[in-house]
């Protein structure tokens, strides 16, 4: 579990938020800007292949039987063996376990050793709950048992049936049988442990960007657990997280969790898509070089008309942004494009749609002249004030996926993102930047095909590579 959650970590750096409009909401902010704490939610949808949690269990079982199991019966000595591996299913908060068995009945007199044999198939009900303090409780019954073959005492050339005694045996010993299903079962989904580690992986700070020093930070607050589904090859659920993001310009001290968990729900039916929500900045840096690289040099033309960009700078000026623009060509001079700016969800780009163009000189402002103004010169130039984001998400992407692959484990792990669109509900215009409210919704998926990798004490520690 604790390399699931590694990987949602892998994921994070490159994320952010949350909305259901196509346009976003521009605001200036009426003082300093300050980082608000918003809430993300983290989903890992899971899937455990079934002959994995078999053959884990059957391992518990063997175990216990070996060791644990004493029985007898009136002078009868008892043996038990398993004569074929037990398989176990997983029904919302329910395992049913069916384990075959062979039971052996000896008993020495004075004469000779009376043996018998016989086999059967016994059926558990095993319910689960979680305390308040992380500790799986679980509660397991015999409910059915049935003889595939039953005993018979053999004498010489008679086979006596002891069919009633071999019952008795199974009614005594019922008590030891769900004892030893029980602590199988909680053995092996025993998770405080694991959920103890998960805490350390989620608060650990991460950095989103170097160059600006921002770090984040995800604080959980509570934990659910959905009900277990099954079908055909696959046992599937999912595991939520949620928490404050918290975004600061310096590396925030670890927290450690040591004893203390989160606040723990079932819950019947969960999301899987993950909801990461923090403040993105678009700092005016990284927009004067983008347009810089992308327009000084370009051409403009219309009906014989053209301007060619010498020089460009974006800055802000209360909800609008504003992009001083030195040209030559049919005109030279300063040009001063200003507009207020939207985020297009459904375009997935950040632009200045109804755009005003001036002509500044000495700091004084002339209408510009109408060829400036036709439609087509100015739609290029509203080139310099369109940032599209859409562009980026496949390179993201793939650079998930190669994160994701430094955490997978051959023919035993397997990590998936799907990265989704990202929403901006409102963004903040300061002096330097912009604050971007967003949300990437993005679907994360483990899947799980043998279960002794998380006893593996060196994967808890560093990435596992193919």
């Amino acid at each position: 579990m604790k390399t699931a959650f590694s990987f949602l970590l892998v994921v994070f750096l490159f994320l952010s938020c949350k909305s259901t409009k196509d346009l976003s909401i521009v605001e200036a902010p009426k003082t300093r800007f300050v980082m608000p704490e918003l809430k993300s939610t983290l989903n890992v949808h899971y899937k455990i292949d079934k002959q994995a949690i078999r053959d884990t269990f059957n391992t518990l079982i063997d175990t216990y039987l070996a060791s644990d199991m004493e029985l007898s019966y009136k002078g009868v000595h008892v043996t038990i063996d398993k004569i074929e591996d037990a398989t176990v299913e997983f029904a919302g908060r329910t395992v049913l376990t069916t384990l075959p068995l062979s039971i052996g009945l000896d008993k020495a007199t004075i004469f000779s050793n009376i043996n018998a044999q016989g086999s059967l198939e016994l059926s558990f009900v095993t319910e689960l709950d979680m305390t308040a303090q992380w500790t799986l409780v679980t509660n397991t019954l015999l409910e059915h048992y049935e003889w595939i073959d039953k005993p018979k005492l053999s004498l010489g050339a008679f086979n006596i049936p002891v069919g009633s005694l071999a019952n008795s045996i199974i009614d005594k010993s019922k008590s030891q049988f769900e004892l030893q299903i029980d602590k199988s079962v909680n053995e092996q989904l025993d998770i405080k442990g694991k959920v103890l580690d998960l805490m350390k992986y989620v608060e650990k700070p991460i950095a989103l960007d170097t160059v600006l020093n921002s770090w984040a930070q995800v604080v959980p607050e509570k934990i659910y657990l959905s009900e277990i589904n099954n079908n055909e090859q696959w046992t599937t659920g999912n595991v939520t997280v949620q928490g404050r993001t918290k975004v600061t310009s310096y590396e925030p001290t670890d927290k450690v969790t040591g004893l203390s968990l989160p606040v723990f729900s079932w819950e019947k039916d969960l999301d899987d898509t993950s909801h990461i929500n923090m403040v993105i900045d678009f700092g005016f840096d990284k927009m004067n070089q983008y347009v810089e690289e992308n327009f000084v040099n370009k051409t403009f033309s219309n009906d014989g008309k053209t301007i060619t960009v010498k020089d460009v700078k974006i800055f802000s000026e209360g909800e609008n942004l504003v992009s001083l623009v030195d040209v030559k060509g049919s005109f030279t001079g300063v040009l001063r494009l200003t507009g207020k700016p939207i985020f297009d969800n459904s375009k997935q780009a950040f632009y200045v749609d109804d755009l005003d163009v001036k002509v500044q000189t000495k700091n004084i402002l002339h209408r510009a002249g109408a060829w400036l103004l036709k439609s087509k010169i100015k739609n290029q130039l509203k080139k310099l004030m369109y940032f599209s984001i859409e562009d980026n998400i496949e390179s993201i992407q793939e650079q998930i996926d190669t994160q994701l692959s430094k955490y997978a484990v051959k023919d035993k792990l397997r990590l998936n993102a799907d990265l989704r669109r990202l929403i901006i509900d409102k963004f903040v215009i300061d002096t330097d930047r912009i604050h971007a409210f967003t949300t990437v919704n993005i679907y994360l998926e483990t899947v799980i095909y043998d279960m002794s990798l998380f006893e593996t004490p060196a994967l808890n520690s560093v990435p596992m590579r193919k």
